[in-house]
């Protein structure tokens, strides 16, 4: 495994203010247009996202003396990044469930915050992964790949976004959105920070 070059750090330059962006776009509708806990769990991961890629392009920028420290950080890194996805799933799911079990009733909220949201986070999502992309194939190592599954997920969880919206203007109701909140906290955004550990354990394992 090779130090990153300058290129990949370029590149990581470039999409970490769309992920930014993303994250200030979703929190503003979020806190002052509408509430949704489907949009929340996009919202938390879309943050994921941002701090991933910063924490990255911190590594890729640094000068480093060894291959070996910088393996070192970087899978330092990816357990930070692993413990939170997984636990803030779980936070997500909770807060979803106990609002289903409990009949929280509530008044739909305008559907086209969601569905402007959906489609500005796919949009935002599909440039990042795009650049993301553009790095060599000899630089795609298990920190970058994850990167590239993290942004394609995101795009995902827009779709759920997009879903939500849809069923609040067809069906005048926000149980499908805390249904889908639910589906997201408790089994895909564990799912990925489990298969985002094991991919980066094995390659660790396998450089040592």
């Amino acid at each position: 495994m090779a130090l990153p070059s300058q290129a990949k750090a370029a590149c990581y330059q470039k999409t970490l203010p769309i992920g930014a962006f993303l994250f200030l776009f979703q929190i503003a509708i979020l806190i002052w247009i509408v509430f949704s806990r489907t949009l929340g769990a996009d919202t938390f991961h879309a943050l994921l996202d941002v701090l991933t890629l910063a924490g990255t392009t911190y590594l890729f920028q640094r000068n480093w003396k060894t291959e070996e420290e910088f393996e070192r950080y970087e899978h330092r890194w990816l357990l930070i990044g692993v413990i939170s996805l997984g636990l803030g799933g779980i936070m997500v799911g909770l807060e979803s469930a106990s609002c289903l079990l409990r009949g929280t009733a509530s008044t739909p909220p305008p559907a086209w915050p969601l569905l402007i949201a959906a489609l500005v986070g796919a949009l935002g999502n599909w440039r990042m992964h795009h650049l993301l992309e553009s790095v060599e194939d000899a630089e795609h190592d298990h920190l970058h790949k994850n990167n590239l599954d993290h942004v394609f997920w995101d795009m995902i969880l827009s779709f759920a976004v997009f879903c939500s919206g849809c069923s609040m203007l067809l069906f005048a109701t926000s149980a499908v959105d805390g249904w889908i909140a639910t589906v997201v906290g408790f089994i895909v955004l564990p799912y990925l920070a489990l298969k985002r550990w094991k991919e980066g354990t094995h390659e660790h394992a396998h450089h040592h």
